[in-house]
């Protein structure tokens, strides 16, 4: 008798997992134009990359950090319009894995395909260990425990959110993603009523190579627009609508942080000796300009959505990558979350059992950036056989394809040499594992 009902139990939980397996199946033709920026623009996050992330270009370009970001978001639109090129023609769940492959073939997509999908991996991780260890205490007052509870429950949160289907992710993405652009502008307008306008901030005030070093800054702060790629099979419209997407998204990113960048730096006084003292006070000087312009109500709901921005970048990042599994490893969406799942969980909680969140942050964050430039350089390089197999090739693309290999090789260059233990060799190891699962899965398949 029960070992009929042990039976029947577990007859109920596969007859479960069978539906919500083909529940998660992607369905082609089924997200809207709308929900495909959305998961552009979620994945760059704007407030984040606004409040935060444009800290480190500021430290370098200081007040010049406004034309430096223009020079920025020109020179990784190189990348954005190979990225918007392939996207237009190839429309999977395999994203960058199917640009490379129709480019390079089989083996050269498997290895592009694998070291993305390090990158993304290990971006879920590097992000949400960053938002629970720093960004969250910075505000708050938490416990060591609450930490690392926090650490641990949110890519099991993250999970469900996932588990429940591809359109929750998309619209909470799509609306917290829109309020961050429009906290930016009202904050931006309320700093540039009380200090006015100027020029100052388009006048060259630093060395030459500070100021490329902050136009690299904002550009590769503006990198992660690419995770609608990987929605090419189920977005309405296909391939049209993806890069029509992914260029919105960039632009409409781009213009919001280079107006953060004008009115932080007309917070600071227009001067480097400003904006030098604001970041000797703070690390997040969205955040601090907030508070001292808006009000605390003001600078809460903005440090919230600064935190959730973290969030919708790390959700857009999992849809992205559940979708690249499904491609590379088996077709089955379930188990494909719960392949990303697993790991995820896992760095996090090792993060909270040490309690050695700044380790677990920077060893993640190199690890995710050089496999998000190698796999960029693959896919950058195969690009004119890309379009020599669907057109006519002409001396414009392969410019275009020697200038992005060029700024994503500088990338990974800057991560390896000079050598420095521990930094370069985990930066090596990370590319040799991202080539090694390339070759593997390239070999099984056959």
């Amino acid at each position: 008798m029960a070992s009929q009902v042990t039976l029947n139990r577990m007859l109920i939980r596969g007859i479960c997992m069978d539906s919500l397996s083909k529940k998660l199946e992607p369905k082609e033709n089924t997200i809207p134009p709308i929900l495909v920026y959305a998961q552009s623009l979620a994945s760059i996050a704007p407030l984040g990359s606004a409040s935060a992330y444009l800290t480190y270009a500021l430290s370098y370009s200081i007040s010049s950090t406004v034309i430096a970001g223009i020079l920025g978001s020109l020179i990784y639109f190189l990348w954005v319009v190979i990225g918007y090129r392939y996207s237009k023609v190839i429309a999977s769940t395999g994203g960058t894995y199917e640009f490379a492959r129709v480019g390079g073939g089989e083996l050269t997509g498997r290895i592009a395909g694998w070291l993305y999908w390090i990158s993304y991996m290990i971006y879920l991780p590097s992000a949400t260990t960053y938002l629970a260890s720093v960004v969250l205490p910075s505000e708050f007052s938490l416990t060591p425990i609450t930490i690392a509870l926090i650490e641990v429950l949110i890519p099991i949160i993250l999970t469900l959110f996932l588990l429940a289907g591809i359109k929750p992710p998309l619209f909470y993405a799509l609306a917290t993603s829109s309020i961050e652009v429009i906290l930016i502008l009202i904050l931006g307008i309320k700093v540039l009523s009380v200090t006015g306008l100027s020029i100052e901030p388009l006048a060259l005030k630093v060395p030459i190579s500070d100021f490329f070093q902050g136009a690299l800054g904002v550009g590769f702060t503006l990198a992660g627009g690419g995770a609608s790629f990987f929605l090419g099979y189920e977005a309405i419209g296909k391939g049209k609508t993806v890069g029509k997407s992914y260029l919105i998204a960039y632009w409409i990113a781009a213009i919001a942080v280079l107006f953060a960048a004008y009115f932080e730096i007309a917070a600071a006084g227009y001067s480097n000796v400003g904006i030098t003292n604001l970041l000797n006070i703070t690390n997040y000087p969205g955040f601090y300009i907030a508070k001292k312009f808006m009000g605390n109500t003001f600078s809460l709901v903005f440090f919230i959505f600064t935190a959730n921005s973290l969030i919708g970048s790390v959700l857009a990042a999992y849809v992205a990558l559940s979708r690249l599994s499904y491609s590379l490893i088996r077709k089955d969406m379930l188990k494909s979350i719960f392949i990303v799942a697993v790991p995820f969980t896992l760095v996090n909680l090792i993060a909270s059992l040490t309690g050695q969140y700044l380790n677990v942050y920077s060893i993640t964050t190199e690890i995710s950036l050089v496999t998000l430039y190698a796999s960029h350089v693959i896919v950058s390089g195969v690009f004119p056989s890309f379009i020599n197999k669907i057109s006519r090739l002409q001396a414009w693309d392969v410019l275009l394809a020697i200038a992005a290999v060029i700024l994503m090789g500088y990338g990974v260059y800057s991560y390896v040499v000079p050598y420095s233990y521990p930094s370069s060799l985990i930066g090596l190891a990370s590319l040799v594992s991202g080539i090694l699962l390339g070759v593997i899965s390239f070999t099984k398949r056959r």
